[in-house]
């Protein structure tokens, strides 16, 4: 299952999403390649909260709000604590109207880290995201509305949205929610099937 996207917002990305179309349609396989590997530069610029070490890298997009981030966090956990994997958290904040303000809270937060797994683990136990919304600052603002344009670039409407790259250096997105076998793939250098 997947969270979607709030109404107040579809207009936004539907816009966006032409755009991407527009970009796929009249692009070559080799054109959707330089895409990628541009996204994954992009990638490297956005605004994350990062877990581990691992060799394999991971953007994992998440909205404070969305179970199944809590629960993809929550799969990515023992990977992370074995040092197979490195997750980059990259915040968005869109799917419910208090959405934009958790993010923000998450990213001002002293332990950012500790604040995004507190709210995980309360979404978890109770349903309900654990971190207050906070008014951002201006740079909070522009690096969540900057996380929200690479997401959109990803082509993607739901969340959780995973982009990680292989070992030949070629980009992949996944949609949705990893299996533990999944994950012992992707750690393994192999490529996901979505």
């Amino acid at each position: 299952m997947k969270n979607t996207i709030s109404q107040k917002n579809m207009k936004r990305i539907i816009q966006h999403a032409f755009l991407m179309a527009y970009f796929i349609i009249f692009s070559s396989s080799a054109l959707a390649s330089d895409k990628w590997q541009e996204l994954w530069i992009r990638l490297k610029h956005a605004t994350y909260i990062q877990t581990g070490s691992g060799k394999t890298v991971i953007y994992d997009f998440f909205d404070p709000n969305c179970l199944y981030c809590a629960k993809e966090f929550q799969l990515e956990r023992p990977f992370v604590d074995k040092g197979q994997l490195t997750v980059r958290y990259v915040p968005v904040g869109f799917l419910t109207d208090s959405s934009f303000g958790k993010a923000a809270a998450i990213l001002q937060a002293q332990n950012p880290q500790e604040a995004m797994k507190n709210n995980y683990m309360e979404l978890l136990r109770t349903g309900h995201a654990a971190i207050s919304a906070a008014a951002a600052t201006e740079a909070t603002h522009s690096a969540l509305r900057q996380n929200e344009q690479i997401f959109i670039n990803t082509g993607a409407t739901t969340l959780p949205e995973l982009v990680y790259r292989l070992s030949d250096g070629q980009v992949e997105v996944f949609r949705g929610e990893l299996s533990t076998e999944q994950l012992d793939l992707l750690t393994s250098g192999h490529r996901l099937d979505n």
